[in-house]
């Protein structure tokens, strides 16, 4: 961590930086990465990181970081000269979000752990702007991301990109139910629980023939809960390698109630007529697989029923909640820059205030307040979020006072001024005014 060195080291920014890990060196990871080359400016790795956290979560633009910085008495720096600092700053930012992350590994005593994994697409402004897609592991017994990835939406969504420990339980939608993701999840000791579709992976039944889906539906009624065991095959699409990495899983399969299945039926003929499929009609076991929820599952009988699959299955949406918090209270999604590595800078700084967020969430969730009076009251984490963010941006940008306002101007002078325009300014039409 920085010594207390800094001219603007007030207590609630010296606060946040000791939520940070305790083996973070921000001055030497910072010359590491080439974030911090010369300190005539930016005099070590706690102001860089200030900046960073000004831009991105405390929503100024460029010049208007600047002139804050200049006026607080930061660092004096152009907005020209801010941009090309932040972005040099990518990487650092990065490692510093991957250490908070890092630094929450903790021994789980033989309990299995769930882990909830998804993708969510950030766009930025402008026709011209570049969307990223952002890979999470959620932890929703801790209420907190465990993993994050930012990648461009190239970067197609797998498990394949997740780091699992033995013992643990993955839940993923139909997404990531591929094959060679399922194998990472087994490879690394890890159990799975993925929702499927009919096609998305092969399987067979355990003598090897393949499975007939049909035969699978019939007779089931609305609430029925049917259980397969099924080979996973994955053979190739020229089937090069047959039988080469089959393993055993369960075929869970309940059927919807009658409003559910209509809705999936209706979404299914919407989609093929949107994507204009050559095809008049969608493939008829398409329709009839919008009756069921598909679960597949690694684990066996003994371990988890069919029952505690599927509901331990609903905990997903824990996941989506959890990225709605990220855009709607933090405002992740409004991303300003177009500049690759601006933007990663950008959402890279957005993470550590995020992370930094959960920690404190996961802090008072171990520690609860008294509960309400109200029946029926509990806690609200997008609440307890908003609450903490405010406090961790008064953190960042300090506590100016009223006495020093003019100092500050005149500390941020050349950052207050815009270039001449061809308009005339208000102040300007104002004057010619003969009054």
């Amino acid at each position: 961590m920085d010594s207390d060195t800094h001219p603007h080291f007030d207590i609630a920014w010296r606060e946040l930086l000791s939520r940070l890990p305790d083996n973070l060196d921000l001055d030497k990871s910072a010359r590491e990465h080439g974030a911090v080359k010369r300190r005539r400016v930016v005099r070590d790795g706690a102001t860089m990181l200030r900046l960073a956290l000004a831009y991105g979560p405390g929503r100024m633009s460029l010049r208007s970081a600047a002139a804050w910085a200049a006026g607080c008495d930061i660092a004096h720096l152009s907005d020209v000269a801010l941009l090309k600092r932040l972005k040099g700053a990518e990487d650092w930012l990065s490692y510093i979000a991957a250490s908070l992350l890092n630094d929450d590994i903790r021994s789980r005593n033989g309990e299995r752990r769930l882990r909830i994994v998804d993708g969510s697409v950030i766009r930025s402004s402008g026709k011209g702007g570049t969307d990223w897609r952002l890979h999470a592991t959620y932890d929703p017994a801790r209420g907190r991301f465990s993993q994050l990835e930012i990648s461009d939406t190239h970067g197609g969504e797998s498990l394949s990109r997740h780091e699992f420990e033995k013992g643990d339980l993955v839940l993923g939608d139909r997404g990531y139910a591929r094959t060679p993701g399922l194998l990472h999840v087994r490879e690394m000791g890890a159990d799975f629980i993925m929702r499927i579709g009919w096609s998305t992976i092969r399987l067979l039944t355990p003598n090897g023939a393949r499975l007939d889906w049909n035969a699978v539906y019939a007779g089931m009624q609305p609430g029925d809960i049917a259980e397969h065991e099924v080979l996973v095959d994955h053979s190739g699409r020229k089937r090069e390698l047959s039988g080469a990495s089959t393993f055993r899983a369960r075929l869970i399969i309940r059927r919807k109630d009658v409003a559910s299945s209509e809705r999936a039926r209706k979404a299914i003929l919407f989609d093929h007529r949107r994507k204009q499929r050559v095809a008049a009609h969608p493939n008829p076991l398409t329709v009839a697989s919008a009756d069921f929820l598909l679960l597949l599952t690694s684990a066996s009988v003994e371990e988890i029923s069919a029952d505690n699959a599927i509901a331990t299955y609903r905990l997903r949406w824990q996941i989506e909640l959890a990225f709605k918090r990220l855009k709607s209270g933090l405002g992740i999604d409004a991303l300003p820059a177009r500049d690759s590595q601006l933007a990663r800078s950008w959402l890279a700084a957005y993470l550590i205030v995020g992370l930094l967020i959960d920690e404190a969430v996961a802090d008072s969730l171990a520690f609860p307040p008294a509960s309400s009076a109200q029946t029926g009251a509990h806690l609200s984490l997008w609440r307890m979020q908003k609450f903490i963010r405010n406090a961790l941006l008064v953190a960042i940008f300090g506590e100016p006072r009223l006495s020093r306002v003019g100092q500050s101007l005149a500390g941020a002078a050349r950052t207050l001024f815009e270039p001449p325009r061809r308009r005339l300014s208000q102040f300007s039409q104002l004057r010619a005014l003969p009054i």
